[in-house]
């Protein structure tokens, strides 16, 4: 599988602009370098308050931002709600968790469970009895449903911006419907046999690019930047535990009113290279078969905007969440 995915990249890098593939035998990226400061276990990264409103809300940012791509949505809302932006350890110059022992698992998902139960100990430290949690893109879309499925008693609705429901590309067979054994194979196998050894400007090149993240190329720039600047073991970390994730299954339980609020990727400007269609194979083709599966799970679709839809369409985002939430009353 690892094999096929990499073909893919060089067939795509060979049929359009070409991009780095190449690799250094001397790095591990899968280690911090020497004398990283760590955080501990079932800690944030950072926490920012705002708003005075009477809905309690948490706010993630997923992999690769922080806190602060929440700014201007706290800045529309803080009459409504009392808000708490959390990015997760090791983004936005935040200090990493540790990494576990070599040879652990993507599988195990330390850090995924570390963020999990470092939002629980923000729930009873602020004493919110119940909460929204509002999630922005991978692995926060993980954490959140993770939260209403264990603990519903404390969630009184999720919403869901951009976020995919698992690793779903279209280049490895059968990926859609993949076994836990095998998303923990994949995982395993492109630690060691790409990212370990990948250089910065093979994952700058490879990576999500900036016309990904917004209509407005000097907005996408800025994500983009951000999105770069951690560490590659802390990337690689979440990103593969990431890999890891399916809770196709557990949709169906789900006791927690949701909104998936995808972006549209339909507008003339939005035309990626042929065989790198990635952003609507995770934020749309991810959630094949589960509508209709639980009718607490809602979908609608923001037109014209790319993955950052509360910059590309703030309105029509703002009146699709507030019309959720006046449904989904605590």
């Amino acid at each position: 599988m690892v094999a096929t995915v990499v073909l893919v990249l060089v067939a795509s890098a060979a049929a359009a602009q070409p991009r780095s593939m190449a690799q250094d035998s001397a790095l591990n990226n899968l280690r911090h370098a020497a004398g990283v400061e760590t955080a501990p276990a079932d800690s944030l990264g950072r926490v920012r308050q705002a708003g005075t409103g009477p809905r309690r809300m948490v706010l993630l940012a997923g992999i690769g931002f922080s806190d602060a791509i929440w700014t201007e949505f706290m800045e529309r809302h803080k009459a409504l709600y009392t808000m708490y932006a959390v990015t997760l350890p090791g983004f936005g110059g935040t200090p990493p968790l540790a990494l576990p022992p070599e040879g652990s698992r993507y599988a195990d998902r330390p850090w995924t469970r570390s963020a999990i139960n470092a939002v629980r100990k923000l729930l009873d430290q602020e004493r919110i009895d119940r909460v929204t949690i509002v999630a922005h893109w991978a692995l926060a879309t993980q954490i959140a449903l993770q939260l209403a499925l264990d603990h519903p008693e404390r969630i009184d609705a999720v919403v869901i911006i951009g976020g995919p429901l698992k690793s779903y590309y279209e280049s490895p067979p059968g990926m859609l419907t993949w076994t836990a054994a095998q998303r923990a194979t994949y995982a395993d196998g492109m630690g060691q046999k790409w990212f370990k050894t990948v250089t910065r400007q093979t994952w700058d090149d490879n990576n999500f690019m900036s016309y990904d993240y917004s209509l407005h190329p000097r907005r996408g720039l800025f994500l983009w930047r951000e999105a770069q600047a951690p560490k590659l073991p802390v990337w690689i970390r979440y990103l593969l535990e990431f890999y890891t994730m399916d809770q196709s299954s557990r949709l169906s339980d789900l006791r927690v009113p949701t909104l998936v609020a995808q972006p549209g990727f339909d507008d003339a400007g939005f035309q990626p290279e042929t065989g790198w269609n990635y952003m609507r194979n995770l934020c749309h083709d991810s959630w094949k078969g589960t509508a209709g599966l639980n009718p607490r799970l809602e979908f609608t679709t923001v037109n014209n905007s790319r993955l950052f839809v509360m910059f590309d369409q703030p309105d029509a985002l703002d009146q699709v969440v507030r019309a959720f939430l006046q449904r989904a009353k605590p």
